[in-house]
């Protein structure tokens, strides 16, 4: 397998193939901060941020499990913080809303 470099830059080209991994990475992890940070929303009550955090942290390890599962050293940072932000993101706005109530 070779590996197309950008001629400008001298930098590995983003292919389609990256693109996609990149999507069946990365959003799994974000539709799971959403799944948890609904239930966190309906179903509790009493310590729903200690139950937000548990969520965030779920997404965060996922997220490296995902990463490590595709074999791919190639944007595996950049794969990472994606999903990391995405899922912090979603968690920022259910504790905002969580203030709220």
């Amino acid at each position: 397998m070779s590996e197309t470099t950008d001629p400008v830059t001298a930098e590995p080209a983003t292919g389609p193939s990256q693109r996609r991994l990149r999507l069946a990475s990365v959003v799994p992890v974000w539709l799971l901060a959403v799944v948890g940070a609904v239930l966190v929303l309906t179903l509790t009550a009493k310590d729903s941020f200690a139950w937000l955090l548990l969520v965030f942290v779920a997404t965060v390890f996922v997220s490296f499990v995902l990463q490590l599962a595709t074999q791919t050293k190639d944007g595996l940072v950049e794969r990472i913080s994606i999903a990391s932000s995405g899922s912090f993101v979603v968690v920022l706005v259910t504790a905002l809303v969580l203030l709220a109530r």
